[in-house]
């Protein structure tokens, strides 16, 4: 096997492990929704189809990129094909309107699909024309950015805010405490 049918066998594996995790994400988000009973809302379900067609998008480029042979004349344009379509499926997903009552998702798609942009990017760097190891190490890391604010975005639509994400507001004055011992005020500093 030649060095860049290796490498490209690499850069379909890492990127099929997430796309694993996606299509069970999507079946869980799915199941989720369905669950909830929210059929009264429009925009909820307008978002709600839009979500479940952007898990179809990914489910079925994930197909097509296991199905790619790394040893074929074509694999890096058909794998590059396919990440422009992945990258467009998250743009179409940051585009949507979130509905209330989902904090922090519509921040999280855009910075989701700022990063599959710059991977896609970075990945049509490393392959075409003379193979670069460094634009593909810089592909890697945004997709993996990307698809952990994703991650995100799932754990959020199912009620659930990951313990990452959480931002720690200060109070405006320290907390104050009267210390049983001695009756004097004790202010807890942050």
């Amino acid at each position: 096997m030649n060095g860049m049918a290796k490498t490209l066998r690499n850069v379909i594996g890492g990127i099929t492990l997430n796309a694993k995790y996606k299509i069970l994400l999507l079946l869980t988000f799915i199941t989720a929704f369905f669950l909830t009973g929210c059929g009264k809302d429009a925009e909820l379900e307008n978002y709600k189809a839009n979500m479940n067609q952007f898990f179809e998008n990914i489910r079925v480029i994930d197909s097509s990129i296991n199905a790619l042979d790394p040893n074929s004349e074509t694999a890096v344009s058909d794998l590059l094909s396919l990440l422009d379509s992945m990258n467009t499926s998250f743009e179409q997903m940051a585009s949507l309107n979130v509905p209330d009552g989902f904090p922090g998702v519509d921040e999280l798609a855009d910075e989701a699909s700022e990063y599959m942009s710059e991977a896609v990017s970075y990945y049509h760097q490393a392959y075409e024309g003379e193979y670069n190891a460094a634009f593909e190490d810089a592909a890697r890391q945004n997709y993996e950015y990307a698809n952990i604010r994703f991650q995100y975005i799932v754990s959020i639509l199912h009620g659930d805010i990951p313990e990452e994400i959480y931002t720690y507001e200060d109070d405006e004055s320290p907390s104050e405490d009267v210390s049983e011992d001695s009756g004097e005020t004790v202010t807890e500093s942050e």
